[in-house]
C-alpha cells in the first residue's frame, strides 16, 4: 500500500510541474489573439450565431463546413461560461493546460500497459518537459484537444486488446471516436483500419464493432443533421481538396503553401472569383481545389512521391529545412533529434515481434504518418504521434539500459 501511494504522489506531482510550468510561460510564450480561422470563425460566430467562414449572401454569414467544428464550439462554450470581461484568449489557455494535465496522466496509464510504474514515470517527465508539447499548450490551437482524443482513444484500444474491457469501454471508445471526428477529418480512416485491424486479430466481434459504429454516428449525428439541413449532404467537413492542394501545388514545401505564387498558378484566384456565393459555396470551393490538385499531380507525379517521402520523413523524425517560426530554437531541434536516433534504434533493434499491442503501435503510427504526408506537415503536428513514438523508443531504453537493474527492482 505504501508503494502505490508512493507513485500516486509522484504521478501527481508530476502533473503539478507540468501545470505550473506551463502556467509560468503563458505570459513570454502564450497567444493573445484569436488569429486566423478560429479568429474568422469566432468573430463570424459573434456577429451571426452561425459556424460560417467564408462566405456570404446579401451581406449575411451562410453556415460553413470548411472546418471540422469541435474546436470552434470550445472555443464558443468558454466565451458563453466566462463575463465578457475576462480575457477570453486567457482563459482558453488555460483550460488547454488543465486539458494537457489530464493528457499527462492518461499518458501515464497507456505507459503502464507496457512498463513498470517507475519507467512509466520516468517517461511521463520526459512528456511532460518536451518543448513543442510545453508549447503547443499556449498556442490557440485543436492540437491539446487532439492530444487528449488520441491518447484516449489509443488507451481504450490498448485495452481492447489486453482483453481488459466490457460493453461501457466500447460506448466509450465510439463517443471518444466521433469527438475526435468532429475534430480532424482524417481520423475517420484511422478510425476504419483500427475496427478491421481489432476484428481481423479477433479482439472484437460484429456485434461489438456495431455498438462502436452506432454510438460514434450518434456522437456525430447532431452535427451530420445541422449539414444536411443547411445543405442537403451528409458530411462532417468539406477541406480535402484545399488540404490536398496546399500540400501539392506548384509552390507547396514539406508545410504545404497557400501563397500568392499558388494562387496565381493555374489562375485559381479568377476562378475562385467565378464561384457563385451560395449556400454551396465550400463545396464548390472545395471540388475546385480537389480538381487543380489533381490535375497537378497527374502531371508531375515524380515530384508528388518526392514531396510525399520527405513529408513522410519530416512527420517521422524532423524538418531541417522548416519555415516555421521557432521551429529551429536549439532545444526543439535537439529533442526532435533526440527522439528520432532513438525512435529509428528502437524500429531496427528491438521489435516486439509477439506483442499485439505493440504492433498496434506501428501499426497506428505509420498509418498515421502515410495519412497526413499525402497533404502538408506541420510541426504542431508531430504531437498526434509524439506518444507513440515515445513509447516505441522507451523499449530499446528499458532493454539497454534498465533490463540489467531487474534484481534491484526497477
Amino acid at each position: 500500500m505504501k508503494l502505490i501511494n508512493k507513485y500516486i504522489y509522484n504521478i501527481y506531482l508530476a502533473i503539478s510541474i507540468s501545470i505550473i510550468l506551463r502556467l509560468s510561460l503563458i505570459n513570454a510564450y502564450g497567444d493573445t489573439t484569436l488569429e486566423y480561422e478560429w479568429g474568422i470563425l469566432f468573430n463570424n460566430f459573434q456577429k451571426s450565431g452561425i459556424l460560417s467562414y467564408y462566405s456570404t449572401i446579401d451581406g449575411e454569414a451562410i453556415p460553413t463546413v470548411f472546418m471540422p467544428p469541435l474546436y470552434a464550439y470550445f472555443i464558443f462554450f468558454l466565451d458563453a461560461i466566462f463575463p465578457s470581461e475576462i480575457d477570453l484568449v486567457r482563459s482558453i489557455l488555460i483550460f488547454q493546460i488543465i486539458i494537457s494535465a489530464v493528457s499527462i496522466l492518461l499518458f501515464y496509464k497507456v505507459a503502464l500497459i507496457f512498463f513498470s510504474k517507475k519507467v512509466s514515470l520516468i517517461l511521463t517527465y520526459v512528456l511532460i518537459f518536451f518543448p513543442i508539447y510545453i508549447i503547443s499548450c499556449l498556442q490557440i490551437s485543436s492540437i491539446s484537444l487532439q492530444f487528449l482524443l488520441n491518447l484516449l482513444f489509443l488507451y481504450i484500444v490498448l485495452k481492447v486488446i489486453k482483453k481488459s474491457v466490457d460493453y461501457k469501454s466500447f460506448l466509450l471508445l465510439g463517443f471518444v471516436s466521433g469527438l475526435t471526428m468532429l475534430l480532424r477529418g482524417e481520423f475517420i480512416l484511422i478510425f476504419i483500419f483500427t475496427l478491421l485491424f481489432l476484428k481481423f486479430n479477433r479482439k472484437i466481434n460484429f456485434k461489438e464493432i456495431f455498438i462502436i459504429i452506432i454510438i460514434t454516428v450518434l456522437t456525430i449525428s447532431p452535427y451530420l443533421i445541422r449539414n444536411y439541413l443547411n445543405f442537403e449532404k451528409i458530411t462532417i467537413t468539406k477541406s480535402f481538396g484545399y488540404n490536398l492542394w496546399k500540400g501539392n501545388n506548384l509552390d507547396s514545401s514539406v508545410e504545404g503553401s497557400d501563397s500568392t505564387l499558388a494562387f496565381e498558378s493555374f489562375n485559381i484566384r479568377e476562378k475562385l472569383k467565378k464561384i457563385e456565393k451560395n449556400s454551396l459555396y465550400d463545396f464548390n470551393r472545395d471540388n475546385l481545389f480537389l480538381k487543380e490538385s489533381i490535375r497537378f499531380i497527374n502531371e508531375n507525379p515524380f515530384l508528388f512521391v518526392e514531396r510525399y517521402l520527405k513529408k513522410f520523413l519530416a512527420f517521422t523524425f524532423l524538418n531541417p529545412q522548416s519555415n516555421y517560426p521557432g521551429y529551429h530554437h536549439p532545444l526543439n531541434i535537439f529533442s526532435l533529434a533526440i527522439l528520432s536516433l532513438v525512435f529509428l534504434a528502437s524500429i531496427l533493434f528491438n521489435k516486439q515481434k509477439n506483442s499485439l499491442a505493440y504492433n498496434y503501435l506501428i501499426f497506428n503510427l505509420f498509418l498515421t504518418i502515410a495519412i497526413f504526408s499525402i497533404f502538408f506537415i506541420l510541426p504542431r503536428y508531430k504531437l498526434i504521434i509524439l506518444p507513440i513514438q515515445l513509447l516505441i523508443s522507451n523499449f530499446i531504453f528499458v532493454k539497454l539500459f534498465l533490463n540489467r537493474y531487474k534484481k534491484k527492482g526497477v
